[in-house]
């Protein structure tokens, strides 16, 4: 349960960190811009609590993101000696969810990863029988304003009455064993696409 936990609270964290890192970021830079261009005298009060507030957030959320990375190496790190493995922590997919897969190309094998927790399972490429990249298509026709939300093989309607966009990329591996759900990991679409011919040249080996 303490385990569930760490992980549900570890995954909230990452959703949340990430895009206070970019607005908080803008935001310094913005106010770093406005103090150089009308210089810091006419800032107001409110102004530069707000300016103290972005810059605390930039530089927390920056403090968590190198801890997480400074975890999943270390995690890394102790399975490569405990095992005698070579896993690389330069590629790790699915970080910085607090479960990620890491690879050893020599012996063939992979991490399970959870650093949430510290816990780990030791797999064989083999264990990887699939892999695609999942999406969500949303087409919403110009003519009507009507929304359809459209999976990835779904309808095709005319192209001239719709626009058409691609969102919510994963990739997603099935592995041999039945009981066991597909390992899905959410990410941008180049990292997806990525990941998917690095897939390819991983478990065709």
């Amino acid at each position: 349960m303490t385990g569930c936990l760490r992980t549900l609270g570890a995954s909230l964290a990452n959703r949340v960190v990430i895009p206070a890192a970019w607005v908080s970021g803008l935001a310094t830079i913005g106010f770093l811009w406005g103090m150089i261009e009308f210089s810091s005298g006419k800032l107001t009060v409110e102004g530069r609590q707000l300016f103290l507030a972005s810059v605390s957030i930039f530089c927390l959320a920056i403090w968590h993101l190198i801890r997480r990375k400074r975890r999943a190496k270390a995690l890394v790190a102790s399975i490569n000696l405990k095992e005698g493995l070579s896993l690389d922590d330069t590629q790790l997919l699915g970080y910085p969810s607090p479960m990620f897969l890491a690879f050893d190309l020599s012996n063939k094998k992979f991490a399970q990863c959870q650093s949430a927790t510290g816990d780990y399972q030791i797999r064989d490429f083999t264990w990887v029988t699939g892999w695609q990249c999942e999406w969500q298509r949303i087409d919403s026709r110009v003519s009507g304003g009507v929304l359809q939300i459209v999976d990835g093989a779904g309808m095709s309607v005319p192209a001239d009455e719709i626009r058409r966009r691609f969102i919510g990329f994963s990739l997603v591996l099935t592995v041999a064993d039945t009981s066991h759900p597909p390992l899905r990991f959410p990410m941008n679409r180049s990292a997806a696409e990525g990941w998917c011919s690095r897939c390819n040249e991983l478990f065709k080996c």
